[in-house]
């Protein structure tokens, strides 16, 4: 889904690991029946990945109208990226700009 969404271009890049306490950027993408993420980190002027997250949306979640699912997206994340949460600042960047989520009533439920 990231690599649809324009974040990488060609085969995804190897993974790296942070420094400690560097700034990390964790990109946000919600789709029809999927959230994901990506953590990366600023190297040598390009972004370089850090770790992957994607949950399938079932059920109800399918129905969350798109703010709660950036919120889930967010949660979900927090809770696997819990050890870079903790040890680094993290700015957290959705793939559609916030306004637009938060004044269109077909967006925001």
């Amino acid at each position: 889904m990231l690599i649809r969404n324009g974040l990488f271009q060609g085969s995804p890049p190897l993974l790296s690991c942070p420094e400690e306490g560097e700034e990390l950027q964790l990109y946000l993408v919600v789709a029809e029946g999927a959230v994901s993420s990506v953590l990366v980190r600023e190297a040598e002027g390009m972004q370089r990945p850090i770790y992957y997250v994607c949950h399938m949306l079932h059920g109800l979640e399918e129905r969350y109208p798109i703010i709660d699912k950036f919120a889930f997206a967010l949660v979900i994340s927090a809770r696997k990226l819990k050890p870079y949460f903790e040890s680094h600042p993290i700015v957290v960047v959705p793939d559609q700009p916030l306004n637009k989520i938060l004044t269109s009533p077909t967006l925001s439920g």
